[in-house]
């Protein structure tokens, strides 16, 4: 009975190690989705209680927590099942130098501890061909999930480094927060747009490169950095605002070669396919902003309003027809921003601070708002 229930736990720590690590699936593990989504969910609880700054900081640490914390527990339960093999063949499957002093099970998960370890002191040997069959498949077991955790910590940390690269890529572009209209101005001069869709084509090769790395990696997800401009719900905003905007505010007889581009649609599928991919992998119910119908028309036609109003001040030519651009703004708003909202929420950042709805300055510079609020 202890050889089945230790095998049973190997078996279903190494199953979990080829989801959580191997697999590119892109969902964990069943124990490491399930320690991810129960320690994130109780930090979350905890961190709302506090004002933002603190909330950013403390859901800050989890990220970094999670991984070696499931190295930790990969480790105590291979040293736990297998030390269930030796319990039921200990003492008479060993030699003990000096003589047994402890009991059985404390035997065995002394020796089990020192194998998988690889530190082999030699106060206790296996003498029988199962007790060194078994020694053997533990001490590869150990070196294995070692060079595993320290590869994987280095993939995880190099997506989260591409990760922050992409998201100050946009960040400078928008005027150092969201402001859509400042990153599509940025590209604008001599009365004309300049190398914006090489601009586009790399957003959507980024967006697709981030999809992979939080498929393959899913504790990225909970890596929650305290500058917004850094988290994965800004950069959303900034890709699908930005083709909501092209579509709607953009004089399409004026800029025909920007509007019409491919790239532009190319980047609003990839932006909304991999926001769906994100909320189903989270498991995520979205719902709408807490507002009425009525401050939801009113926030997003301020947007709309503002937005025109920069590219006029910048020299781009608008839509002439306002009311039916406000239309067109309105439903590709719709198309995706429930679900943004729903993710943005569930990694701890609020909606005025992601989007700059309200005023874009809340949503600018927030690194210094986070420094000079604590």
């Amino acid at each position: 009975m202890f050889t089945a229930a230790g095998l049973l736990v190997l078996l279903f720590v190494a199953y979990d190690v080829y989801a959580t690590i191997l697999d590119a699936s892109g969902r964990s593990g069943p124990l490491s989705g399930w320690v991810n989504r129960l320690v994130w969910t109780v930090a979350r609880s905890l961190a709302f209680r506090f004002p933002r700054p603190r909330r950013h900081r403390l859901l800050n640490i989890i990220g970094p927590m999670l991984m070696p914390a499931l190295i930790v527990l990969y480790l105590l339960l291979l040293i736990n099942g297998f030390a269930l093999i030796y319990l039921p063949r200990m003492p008479s499957h060993f030699t003990i130098t000096p003589a047994e002093t402890n009991s059985p099970l404390v035997e065995s998960l002394y020796f089990s501890g020192v194998t998988l370890t690889t530190l082999g002191y030699g106060d206790i040997t296996p003498r029988t061909l199962f007790a060194r069959f078994f020694a053997l498949v533990e001490g590869a077991s150990g070196f294995a999930l070692i060079s595993l955790a320290v590869t994987y910590l280095i993939t995880v940390y190099t997506a989260l480094e591409r990760k922050r690269v992409i998201a100050l890529s946009f960040y400078h572009q928008a005027e150092e927060g969201a402001d859509v209209a400042g990153f599509i101005t940025h590209h604008f001069f001599d009365g004309r747009f300049h190398g914006f869709e090489n601009i586009l084509r790399t957003a959507a090769r980024d967006i697709n490169e981030l999809q992979e790395s939080h498929a393959e990696h899913p504790v990225i997800h909970y890596f929650h950095p305290v500058a917004v401009h850094k988290s994965t719900p800004r950069i959303f905003f900034l890709i699908l605002e930005t083709c909501a905007v092209i579509n709607s505010c953009l004089d399409e007889e004026e800029y025909p070669e920007t509007c019409s581009h491919p790239e532009v649609r190319t980047l609003e599928a990839s932006g909304l396919h991999v926001l769906d991919q994100l909320v189903v992998a989270l498991s995520l119910t979205c719902e709408r902003p807490p507002e009425d119908e009525a401050d939801a028309t009113r926030r997003l036609q301020r947007r709309y309003r503002q937005t025109l109003r920069q590219l006029a001040a910048a020299g781009v030519k608008t839509r002439r027809d306002v009311n039916e651009g406000w239309e067109i703004y309105r439903a590709r708003r719709e198309r995706w921003e429930v679900k943004l909202h729903g993710f943005a929420n569930h990694l701890g950042y609020d909606w005025d601070e992601v989007t700059g709805d309200k005023d874009l300055r809340y949503a600018a510079n927030d690194e210094a708002a986070v420094s000079s609020k604590t």
